[in-house]
């Protein structure tokens, strides 16, 4: 009897000491998926601020936005018209093509 009690009890410690490394295994393989989804979030916005950074870099995208902002070139003569109203901006970007910022401003105004 006593031996019953004694093997039951040693096979109760183990299956109490393996439950808990099992439960941390769990817990890290889920915040293994939830850092691998946000590293792929990510590297998404990643890849966008790089489009816009090599686009900026292009002389025609950095003159339309200096334009936007209002500068002109050496030697040209700026002009104030009042009493026209702004054009609408134009179509935000659907979420689904994933282009923001200026490449997506610059897209939105050829389609």
């Amino acid at each position: 009897m006593l031996k019953r009690l004694l093997i039951i009890g040693l096979i109760g410690g183990l299956v109490f000491a393996y439950v808990g490394p099992v439960r941390d295994y769990m817990q890290q393989k889920s915040q293994l998926r939830e850092q691998q989804i946000e590293l792929i979030e990510a590297r998404k916005v990643r890849d966008g601020l790089a489009r816009q950074i090599k686009a900026l870099g292009r002389e025609d995208v950095l003159e339309d936005r200096a334009r936007e902002l209002g500068m002109v070139r050496p030697g040209e003569t700026p002009y104030a018209v009042r009493g026209i109203k702004k054009p609408a901006p134009p179509p935000k970007a659907s979420a689904d093509d994933g282009d923001t910022g200026v490449w997506g401003f610059i897209t939105g105004l050829v389609t």
